[in-house]
């Protein structure tokens, strides 16, 4: 098939030999491929974090002529994504149609998580989840559900976290030191508080531990791991469903891990947080 038949996903996709930056730009509209439509070409390259000349180079290098004729593959995607998202988005005449659709995104979200993330990774982000002596996590919009669940998961194992204020993430982050652990989670279109936070967690040598939905994205410069998070959903954002199973994955490493080295402690911790919530409880 010929480049001028090809649609644009394609292309984006199958594009070989791509630099760092036209890399970065081909994930960010991977990412927003509707929304970018409506975007300029100084908008994509600010989006992108790269600059206009490199958008223009990226455009012919998917051959097409320049900016303006990517553009218009772009608003052609959109118009068809947004007619079928207005079918969608009507009251079904069987709810178990939507539901069987989005459970079969979720799957195939888990189904690229689990294809993702290998064991070894994973033991050393345990590994240095346990070890850390101080714990924040932070997070904005979808991110910072991701981020409460997470904290509680692992409060739950028995490990004090602290959960981030978006209005003061780069604070938070002051009071941390080498020994301790920022954990960053963020998803496209990228929170600039959070990126700002983990940059300074990197510049004074904070390890820091990053959730995305890219292993290119912007967030995962500033990382000594970097976990990805698919999350296809209808709703034009994130799903939390692969991010649940990760994190309850995690959890359940330090939790086993725990019992491992010391049974009895493992108890007293347990029997510990739940004479603790007990109280929250209502009474049968």
């Amino acid at each position: 098939m010929s480049a001028s038949k090809n649609p644009l996903l394609n292309r984006l996709h199958s594009a070989r030999g791509l630099s760092p930056s036209q890399r970065q730009i081909a994930d960010c509209l991977i990412a927003n491929i509707n929304e970018a439509a409506l975007w300029g070409v100084e908008e994509l390259a600010a989006k992108s974090m790269t600059c206009v000349a490199t958008v223009v180079r990226f455009a012919k290098k998917l051959e097409y002529s320049g900016y303006l004729e990517m553009r218009k593959a772009l608003v052609s995607a959109a118009k068809k994504h947004y007619n079928r998202g207005e079918r969608l988005l009507q009251a079904p005449m069987q709810a178990s149609t939507t539901l069987l659709e989005v459970a079969r995104r979720d799957m195939r979200n888990i189904e690229l998580l689990v294809n993702s993330v290998d064991e070894k990774l994973l033991q050393r982000v345990v590994k240095q989840v346990m070890a850390s002596h101080i714990r924040l996590v932070i997070g904005d919009g979808v991110s910072a559900l991701m981020a409460r669940q997470l904290a509680y998961l692992l409060v739950s194992t028995g490990l004090p976290v602290m959960e981030g204020n978006p209005h003061d993430f780069t604070g938070q982050v002051g009071v941390l030191t080498g020994k301790d652990l920022l954990i960053a989670i963020s998803t496209t279109p990228y929170t600039r508080e959070t990126l700002d936070a983990a940059a300074y967690a990197q510049k004074r040598g904070i390890p820091v531990l990053v959730f995305t939905d890219n292993l290119n994205s912007p967030l995962a410069k500033s990382a000594i791991f970097t976990l990805p998070i698919p999350g296809e959903n209808l709703l034009f954002s994130h799903s939390l469903t692969a991010f649940g199973v990760l994190a309850h994955a995690i959890a359940t490493s330090i939790a086993t891990s725990i019992a491992s080295r010391d049974p009895q402690l493992a108890r007293n911790k347990f029997r510990e947080l739940e004479r603790a919530a007990r109280s929250k409880y209502a009474k049968e």
